[in-house]
């Protein structure tokens, strides 16, 4: 689910607005012109209750250990990446 949300709103429905967002579920808060200012994502599960993993999940992890597994550098992903942006 991806909603979007006048700031305002969130401002003073902030508690109702966390807990209606399941794990990576979004919430876009734009301004009183429409224009897009945040984003909000959920961190955690809705009513505290762990999910199965889901399928998408599932190939993400997988991809992820293929791209560790395959990782020939000496350098992690993160130091290359530092060192591109100097």
């Amino acid at each position: 689910m991806s909603i979007t949300v006048p700031i305002e709103t969130a401002e003073r429905e902030l508690r109702s607005l966390l807990e209606q967002l399941r794990l990576g579920e979004t919430a876009t808060l734009v301004s009183s012109e429409g224009a897009p200012e945040a984003l909000l994502a959920s961190l955690r599960f809705a009513a505290g209750r762990p999910e199965p993993m889901s399928d998408w999940d599932m190939r993400w992890d997988a991809l992820a250990q293929k791209v560790s597994q395959a990782w020939k550098s000496k350098k992690s992903a993160a130091e290359i990446l530092a060192e591109m942006r100097r």
